[in-house]
Parts: structure tokens; C-alpha cells; sequence
């Protein structure tokens, strides 16, 4: 289990309970599950998750980021671990895309350019050359 900080606790929250919900977000248990373990009402875990009065969030919310990065800090070890000591590539590339940002060029569809084709009803090959010629009169009229 991470260990605990000390912090004063929410009301109604113990540091135990704050434990609890510390643990559980390690594990990746969702937040309704969490409140349900503590025996929470939803407006008692909305109110204990309101930032202090001078902004700080609250400690359960400091509880269960803490819960969630220790979570994700393992589930990081795991990987570095298997691409050492198995010579993953395939966790050398979740390493790389996930948790550093880098990414292969041309990965993405985002980076791709995007063609649209407009196919109109068929035209006579009269209409086509007045396309033609409007688009091309726009694209050299100087409209100055």
C-alpha cells in the first residue's frame, strides 16, 4: 500500500479512509466504487472532493491523484521492465507513444492531408469547359 501523507483530512474522512481511497485508485477502481467502499452518499464525496477555501484541492482528491499516479508508476515499471528485460519492442513502442509522446511520422490520421473529391451530376463537355473557364477567369481576374 503507498504510503500515506499526512494531511488533515477531510470532514468526515479519516486518514484511514483516505487510505482506502488511495489504495483503491492504485488499483484503477473507479471513483463510484471508491465512495461506495468508504459508505459515501454522492453529496458526501461531492462535498468531500470540493477544494479548500483557499483553492488546495481536497485530500481525498490529493488521495486519489496520488493513488492514480502510483497506479500509473507501476503499470510503468511493468513495461520498462519487459522491454529490458525481454527485449519488447512492442513495450518499447507503448513506452514511446504512451508515456514520452514520441510517435512514428505519419502515425496518425491527423497528420495526413486530406483530399476531398466532389463529383457533380455529368456535365456535357460544353458545360465542363465553362467551369473551367469561370474557375480559371477567378483564380487570374484581378479584382483590384
Amino acid at each position: 500500500m503507498p504510503a500515506a501523507t499526512h494531511m488533515t483530512p477531510a470532514p468526515g474522512l479519516d486518514p484511514r479512509a483516505l487510505d482506502v481511497a488511495r489504495e483503491l485508485a492504485s488499483e484503477g477502481v473507479r471513483e463510484a466504487t471508491i465512495r461506495r467502499a468508504l459508505s459515501l452518499t454522492p453529496a458526501q464525496w461531492k462535498a468531500a472532493r470540493e477544494d479548500t477555501a483557499d483553492g488546495d484541492l481536497s485530500p481525498l482528491s490529493i488521495a486519489l491523484a496520488e493513488g492514480q499516479a502510483a497506479g500509473a508508476d507501476q503499470i510503468i515499471a511493468f513495461m520498462k521492465n519487459k522491454m529490458v528485460t525481454e527485449n519488447s519492442e512492442r513495450a518499447a513502442e507503448w513506452l514511446a507513444d504512451k508515456v514520452f509522446g514520441l510517435s512514428k511520422p505519419n502515425d496518425s490520421a491527423d497528420t495526413l492531408p486530406r483530399v476531398n473529391i466532389i463529383l457533380n451530376h455529368a456535365l456535357a463537355p460544353a458545360e465542363y469547359a465553362r467551369v473551367i473557364q469561370v474557375q480559371q477567369g477567378a483564380l487570374t481576374h484581378d479584382f483590384g
